[in-house]
């Protein structure tokens, strides 16, 4: 047994071992393997080999592999990498060794890929740049480091950083970044460096200076210093992004001077969950530069009054703070502002006056959860001025009392978020100026449908339109003329409306239907024959209380189509037993067949085993009387034969 196991675990003896197949690959991950087994094809050029166990890579690990591109093998307990290991994978373009505790890599360990891009050794122990073998690495793209033990940036020359793009160094034990560290990257090209999670001590002032980089990721550095400090070495630094925020759980940071930001060229900057308790004037001025400043939960209850320097600035996000108006964030400051986000704001928001007017060229609008007071009407004097206005969330609002056409000053709207907000109306037909809206969504927004029929009056672009939680009076579904208005519509969302029964000819005039959603309603007939077509349409009647399915309503159900049956109680006897076989002829056809069960066994729909040969009562009857027929016919001739033989018989006597 001893010996057979050896030899198992060298490789020396292959069993046979079903290996699950990707679209290019192999997917062996998590199976306990010790060896690369036999049965991975030759030819394959990813392998995902990770969770298994493979202590020592040798350069007889995977000689026959050689067309591979990618290669996973994470955690696979790997403790020493010998040299050669892959040469003869010329391709290999993706290494993945994360989460293995390696002791030992030779000089040679890369040695055969002519052109790696990605190497990912995050998780496994490198206590020190220099430890990293760069022969054979020219080409590098991403050297993924993260949560690695590395104490200091010593050995950082020796990278190779001409063609690399992402350096990755986030959660290790770097407490100090010196000029001399950061000069070494100045031959870099747009690179995106990464220091999150790192618990800085001290950053020398100016030491990210004359550096050009892609991203610069700070985030969550600043336990155990002043974020001041910080600023002060980011002096000088020019950079496309810049993130300087903080976690939930780490020590308070707060930012009492921004004058540094005068010094720094960036882009985009995000100061989530810093505290900014004073900003000023003159400190918000120092964002000449950026274009967009994202202060998700920096603890703001308002914005400077006054600041004349921001005119490049184009996506304000001030999500989850505490302003109480919307005045308070003077939009006037930001003239060139094309998206603005003031979601999940703590405190309610008072939203009555024509407070964003300056914001002409203003696209985007998120105003989600906020807890929005609109006063006696909305929206008119709230959207005035944002005539150039394409996407308006105001979902998950307190109720709005809406005036006959609240969204007149916003005529260029292309979609509309108004879920769970719901709203009084002062008129039948309230988006009749919106000719170009695409998308709208008014779930859960208290809307009787059929008791407003006219309410998409106008939508004639209309392409996607949730109606989702909305009630259906009487539970049925009829034909109106409620869907005349949108004749382009290509997705419905139906769903929670309570419906039963669904009208003919309802969907009959929206030739550009492709997906339908009824899920979750009380519907017990599931019908296809209402729809313009059925050759390319998605259709979804998960959740509802269908139990037999007339197979005549699939029959003409397109090879692109798919139709959700699943959470039905489906009766899996001789009564559907059609409907059942056509399940499983095309299977391709049904969404989520895994969760199509049968009501009474739960079995799955495609697992049934019905032995129905007589259960046609139609086609017994028809088989019993061809029977009875067979019988007669056979009688009479047998009887013919015989009297005829008897009458010669006779003849003969006589």
């Amino acid at each position: 047994i001893l010996f057979f196991y050896t030899l198992m675990k060298n490789g020396a003896l292959s069993v046979p071992f079903f290996v699950p197949q990707t679209a290019d690959g192999s997917d062996c991950s998590g199976l306990d393997l010790q060896f690369i087994p036999d049965d991975i094809p030759d030819s394959i050029k990813t392998l995902d080999f990770s969770f298994n166990y493979l202590p020592t890579l040798y350069n007889s690990t995977f000689p026959r592999l050689r067309s591979l591109v990618s290669l996973d093998l994470t955690r696979c307990s790997i403790n020493f990498i010998y040299e050669d290991v892959f040469q003869y994978q010329f391709d290999l373009e993706a290494l993945y060794l994360v989460a293995n505790p390696l002791n030992f890599i030779s000089d040679r360990a890369f040695s055969g890929p002519l052109a790696l891009k990605y190497l990912g050794l995050a998780e496994s122990m490198i206590r020190n740049l220099k430890e990293i073998p760069i022969a054979h690495l020219e080409f590098l793209e991403t050297l993924d480091l993260r949560g690695s033990d590395i104490q200091n940036l010593d050995g950082l020359e020796n990278l190779p950083l001409q063609q690399m793009k992402r350096l990755l160094l986030g959660m290790n034990g770097i407490e100090k970044i010196n000029t001399a560290d950061m000069e070494k990257l100045q031959r870099t090209s747009r690179l995106e460096i990464s220091f999150k999670g790192n618990n800085l001590v001290d950053v020398e002032a100016k030491a990210f200076r004359n550096l050009d980089v892609n991203i610069l990721d700070l985030s969550g550095c600043v336990n155990k210093m002043d974020m001041s400090v910080v600023l002060k070495g980011l002096e000088g630094v020019k950079t496309n992004k810049l993130y300087l925020g903080v976690y939930e759980d780490s020590s308070k940071s707060y930012i009492t001077d921004l004058q540094s930001f005068c010094n720094i060229s960036a882009v985009e900057v995000n100061f989530q969950l810093q505290h900014l308790p004073n900003l000023t004037n003159m400190s918000f001025s120092c964002f000449s530069k950026v274009q967009k400043l994202d202060f998700t939960r920096a603890h703001l209850s308002a914005l400077p009054s006054s600041s004349s320097n921001t005119s490049m600035l184009s996506h304000l996000v001030l999500d989850d703070n505490s302003f109480t108006d919307m005045c308070h964030i003077n939009a006037g400051n930001f003239p060139m502002l094309t998206s603005l986000s003031v979601s999940r704001n703590v405190k309610p928001l008072s939203f009555k006056g024509n407070c964003l007017e300056p914001l002409s060229h203003l696209k985007e609008l998120q105003l989600s959860r906020s807890h929005i007071n609109t006063g006696n009407f909305c929206c008119t004097k709230q959207l005035s001025g944002v005539t150039e206005l394409k996407f308006l969330n105001l979902s998950y609002n307190l109720p709005m009392k809406w005036e006959a056409l609240p969204f007149n000053a916003t005529p260029n709207l292309l979609h509309l978020d108004l879920a769970h907000t719901k709203y009084v109306l002062n008129n039948s037909s309230p988006f009749t100026n919106l000719e170009h809206l695409q998308i709208l969504n008014i779930s859960f927004t208290n809307l009787t449908l059929l008791e407003h029929v006219h309410i998409l009056k106008g939508l004639s672009q209309l392409r996607v339109l949730n109606l989702k939680g909305n009630t259906i009076q009487d539970g049925v579904l009829a034909k109106t003329n409620i869907f005349d208005y949108v004749p382009l519509l290509e997705n419905l969302v139906l769903s929670s409306c309570g419906i039963t029964e669904i009208g003919e000819n309802v969907f009959k005039d929206l030739a550009h239907l492709k997906t339908v959603d009824l899920s979750e309603n009380q519907l017990v007939k599931l019908g296809f024959v209402d729809f313009y077509s059925l050759n390319e349409i998605q259709l979804n009647f998960a959740g509802n209380k269908i139990t037999l399915v007339d197979v005549r309503t699939v029959k003409d159900f397109g090879s692109s189509s798919r139709v959700d049956l699943s959470s039905n109680p489906l009766a899996c006897k001789c009564t559907n037993y059609q409907f059942i076989t056509w399940v499983k002829d095309n299977v391709s056809k049904m969404k989520h067949i895994e969760k199509t069960l049968c009501d009474a066994t739960n079995e799955k729909i495609i697992d049934v085993d019905l032995q129905c040969v007589f259960s046609n009562g139609k086609l017994g009857l028809g088989l019993a009387i061809a029977a009875v027929i067979v019988i007669l016919i056979a009688l009479l001739y047998f009887g013919n034969r015989i009297h005829t033989r008897y009458r010669a018989y006779s003849r003969l006597q006589e």
